[in-house]
């Protein structure tokens, strides 16, 4: 007799992952992390608790994945960046490309509100403070430290493309950050977005060069 087909379980719906993370996020930034259950986002996404757990095992790595897909949203994920860097672009190309799509996160309204969340929250809750610093400034940092790295081709050390990833991204940031989120500064756009963020290429670039020369 023949053994019956075992049929293979149904791949979890991309679909619905995206109105977890969707609704997720939306509370995330309404509610604080504090106040938002998993109950809250599956009732918000319109699924179960137990489907939103066949996604997310916890509050935790929901929060990160929420912040990982703001990032992936402006192209700054090892996919998008790695794509950039190929071998026939230029260090300062790549670079302006990344630090344009920096900017433009820094200034997304939602971006803006997730850092306010993580501030008021901090000092009641310093466990979502490092949540967010690991899937969203820290992964960002090891991203473009490894593609600063290889474009120095052996000629840089990993602690150097490091700091030199740390230096890009406070350049980017410059005052221009800490004003937006004090909300005494408005987005940064055309040909004032483009100068700004030349001007943190060229100064990247001049360090870049003193290390690989």
């Amino acid at each position: 007799m023949d053994q019956p087909t075992k049929r293979q379980g149904r791949p979890k719906s991309e679909e619905k992952r995206r109105l977890i993370l969707n609704a997720a996020s939306s509370l995330f930034l309404q509610e604080g992390f504090a106040n938002t259950s998993m109950d809250s986002v599956a009732k918000a996404s319109g699924v179960s608790k137990q489907t939103v757990y066949s996604h997310f095992d916890s509050k935790d790595t929901l929060f990160q994945a929420a912040i990982k897909s703001k990032c992936q949203s402006y192209q700054l994920d090892t996919q998008h960046i790695d794509t950039v860097s190929t071998s026939d672009v230029s260090f300062e190309a790549c670079m302006s490309k990344v630090g344009t799509q920096f900017i433009k996160l820094l200034q997304d309204p939602e971006t803006i509100a997730i850092f306010r969340v993580i501030i008021a929250e901090a000092g009641n809750n310093a466990h979502v403070a490092k949540l967010f610093y690991q899937a969203g400034p820290e992964s960002s940092l090891v991203v473009l430290s490894n593609v600063i790295y290889d474009y120095g081709k052996g000629r840089i050390s990993q602690p150097i493309a490091n700091q030199l990833a740390v230096d890009f991204c406070a350049l980017l940031k410059a005052e221009h950050h800490t004003m937006m989120l004090c909300g005494i500064q408005a987005p940064l756009l055309g040909a004032a977005l483009a100068e700004h963020v030349s001007a943190a290429v060229d100064k990247i670039s001049l360090l870049f060069n003193h290390y690989i020369n």
